[in-house]
């Protein structure tokens, strides 16, 4: 009876475990879309103050390379601390953490793009074989 008991513990333990793990990798993703969308916002800002101040380019472009490493290591940070979560996760139950991946592969991005793209062509062909449909009755009683 005392193992069942503690049996039940552990199992409890690994999913809450599991839990916040999989709360911080949701968190993760968060914090990848916002560092990328800082590089992007980070860029455009810097060369609306090179614009507006006319500030000497070499120390513009270095304060830009440094503002960009500072980005980038942050970002690498949040994969780390995403990927040894992931380990300790698998050591600590003997099984396989399926976490999923923070930033989706190239080939699974063009396939979305790809099957989005051909669910709205289907839906603009429906709609205007529709339209036409609708006049053509109209068409033939003006004749």
């Amino acid at each position: 009876m005392d193992r069942n008991k503690q049996d039940i513990r552990y199992e409890d333990l690994y999913n809450r475990l599991l839990d916040r793990g999989m709360a911080l990798h949701e968190n993760n993703k968060k914090r990848i879309r916002a560092g990328l969308v800082l590089l992007g916002v980070f860029t455009v800002l810097m060369i609306l103050i090179r614009m507006i101040t006319n500030s000497d380019r070499v120390v513009f472009m270095i304060l830009w390379v440094v503002g960009m490493f500072v980005i980038s290591i942050y970002l690498i940070s949040v994969e780390y601390i995403d990927d040894s979560i992931r380990k300790t996760l698998e050591e600590v139950s003997d099984r396989e953490a399926d976490f999923g991946e923070l930033i989706p592969d190239s080939e699974q991005v063009r396939e979305r793009v790809q099957s989005r793209i051909q669910v709205k062509q289907e839906e603009i062909q429906a709609r205007y074989m529709d339209h036409r449909r609708n006049k053509a009755p109209e068409s033939e009683d003006e004749e």
